[in-house]
This record gives C-alpha cells, structure tokens and sequence, in this order.
C-alpha cells in the first residue's frame, strides 16, 4: 500500500463498521461542537465515505452523520 492510498482511505471495509459506532457515539454524545470543530467531524465522516466497497447501509449511517454535523 503506497503513502497517498493510506491517507485517501484510511478505513478498510472490515474495520469501517467500528469507525462508523465510534462516530455515531462521540457525535451523539458530545456532539459536533465538541472538542474538536464541525470541520474535523465532517472530515472524519468524509473520509469513512471515500472507503471502496462501502456497503449501502454503512454509506446511509455516515450520511446520517453528515446531516447531523450540518444541524449541529
């Protein structure tokens, strides 16, 4: 695996699913404004969605993270 394909999909589909709970948690809990900024969030959520092979349920959670950073 080559620098600029790890920084472009930093999730593996196997590993995508406890990216997905670890994110519907930090955002459910401390919400958007935690911490870390509506930008990190969105990025964070951005980069789960650019992972090859995402299953239509996982790509329908993280849109639903989407919407909830942008209502935050």
């Amino acid at each position: 695996m080559n620098y600029i394909s790890a920084r472009t999909h930093p999730y593996s589909v196997g590993y995508l699913d406890t990216a997905i709970e670890h994110l519907e948690q930090v955002l459910s809990l401390e919400g958007a404004n935690s911490l870390f900024s509506k930008t990190y969030w969105r990025g964070r959520v951005v980069q789960a969605l650019s992972t090859p092979g995402l299953a239509p349920c996982q790509h329908s959670r993280l849109q639903h993270l989407l919407d909830r950073i942008a209502q935050a």
